[in-house]
């Protein structure tokens, strides 16, 4: 499902015979797409070899794929393999497959492994072969062998991202599944835009009868099915990485934070957990660069686990930080680096700059669910997703923007409702809306955000 317009990129690639690298975040819909196309591409008389990366444990397992007899040279396996040129080559998740073949003869890195790719991708376009359509989770890497000058893959590959699915598209699905309108709202919310975490939620809603919120929380819960694809991914890390996960999901996502509690120079581990997809990092100026997890359902399983130092988080803390609409909402704002110029549902002007500090406010008679902090002044956002908005919600916005005005003294610089289905307003309260100088914001708005921060979390 929503990737009609992702399967339409990719066979017009194959007919020009150019090739593409697609990434994206693990359980996005990367393998499902390519499996996709080869269905389309067998349909239409084509060859195709697809390769799942994870697979190949060796070259030897290169050659049995190719059915051809099987040599222990890695580099003879690439040269094999590329030289199929009336087929199209797909390979999945290629950046395992590289790391594979690096511990073999004759390198010894995989950017030795991917220079010589390049150079057989070379002279496989030279010859006029087919397309390469090449896939990978390890987001980072794909940046580093791709998007400068001297990366060894530079110009040899167009990069395709997939980002996860609208929230509209995972509705859809539940509905598919019959789910209710309510329940199908809720699995949309919480999943993210993530189609794995939107299957496995929706088949626990079936087979057990509980509500979306309550079916993950028993997937990440010890034993879950989350739970035991989540501990198989830390296994594959190294100690320190897997802690500085835990600190990030917690808040302790600035360099000096984690450096503090590693005792070490952590900048090796996040590298590497940048390159593995599992940080991302938005630089706020020359000296401020803050660290974030975009899967916001790992985040959920890391503060679930209870870390001695660190402690257990509460269910309600842990849905409220990372799951859910208003947490999305939140990570949006903080990935913002530079002003965002647009304009709301209304057509007003609206400007978001980089915010210094941005977090919800709970207690005490509090409930806003997002403060954008500068110095002296504050955004001010109210965040509805059930359903299209109506005036009471202004209503709530402008006491809490007062409020927090007079109990903070900080200037509120704008008051901004956010409500991703849209509103209900009569004329006189759009009006009304106009006069406080109250900006609205619908999907629409959030996508035109999202897009400019490159922060893609469903919207």
């Amino acid at each position: 499902m929503d990737r009609e317009e992702e399967i339409k990129v990719i066979l017009n690639h194959v007919k020009m015979k150019s090739n593409l690298l697609i990434y994206g975040l693990r359980g996005i819909g990367k393998t499902t797409l390519l499996e996709r196309v080869r269905d389309i591409l067998v349909s239409e008389g084509k060859r195709v070899l697809l390769i799942d990366g994870y697979e190949v444990l060796s070259p030897e397992d290169v050659f049995v794929l190719m059915g051809e007899r099987p040599v222990a040279d890695s580099r003879y396996a690439i040269r094999a393999l590329f030289e199929m040129d009336d087929h199209i080559i797909m390979i999945d998740e290629f950046s395992s497959l590289l790391q594979t073949l690096a511990r073999y003869r004759p390198f010894g890195k995989v950017e030795e492994v991917a220079r010589y790719v390049r150079s057989q991708i070379q002279a496989r376009r030279g010859r006029g072969g087919e397309s390469v359509i090449l896939s990978s989770s390890a987001v980072g890497f794909v940046r580093r062998s791709t998007m400068k000058y001297f990366a060894p893959l530079f110009r040899e590959f167009t990069l395709l991202f997939i980002g996860p699915m609208s929230f509209e598209a995972i509705f859809e699905l539940a509905l598919r599944h019959s789910l209710d309108e309510e329940r199908a709202r809720e699995v949309a919310e919480i999943a993210a835009g993530n189609p794995f975490y939107a299957k496995k939620i929706i088949e626990q809603v079936i087979s057990s009868g509980l509500s979306p919120r309550e079916a993950l929380f028993r997937l990440i819960n010890p034993r879950g099915d989350l739970d035991v694809y989540f501990s198989a991914l830390m296994d594959s890390l190294q100690a320190e990485e897997r802690y500085i996960l835990h600190l990030v999901a917690r808040g302790s996502n600035r360099f000096y934070e984690i450096e503090n509690r590693l005792y070490k120079d952590p900048s090796p581990y996040l590298r590497r957990l940048e390159e593995n997809g599992l940080l991302v990092k938005i630089k706020k100026g020359k000296k401020h660069s803050e660290y974030f997890i975009c899967d916001k359902v790992f985040q959920a399983w890391l503060l679930n686990q209870e870390i001695p130092s660190l402690g257990k988080i509460s269910r309600k803390a842990i849905y409220i930080s990372s799951l859910g609409f208003e947490a999305l909402f939140r990570e949006m704002l903080r990935a913002i680096t530079t002003e965002i110029e647009l304009r709301d549902a209304l057509g007003q002007k609206l400007v978001i700059p980089p915010f210094r500090e941005v977090f919800d406010l709970r207690g005490s008679g509090y409930e806003i669910d997002a403060v954008g902090l500068l110095n002296d002044e504050a955004y001010v956002f109210e965040v509805h997703f059930w359903g299209s908005a109506k005036f009471d919600k202004v209503e709530q916005l402008i006491r809490n923007a007062e409020r927090f005005a007079r109990d903070y003294g900080k200037r509120v610089r704008e008051r901004v409702l956010v409500s991703y289905f849209g509103y209900e307003l009569r004329e006189d309260e759009i009006q009304e809306v106009r006069e406080h100088g109250i900006k609205l914001l619908t999907a629409k708005e959030l996508r035109d955000v999202q897009r400019k921060t490159k922060m893609y979390l469903g919207f």
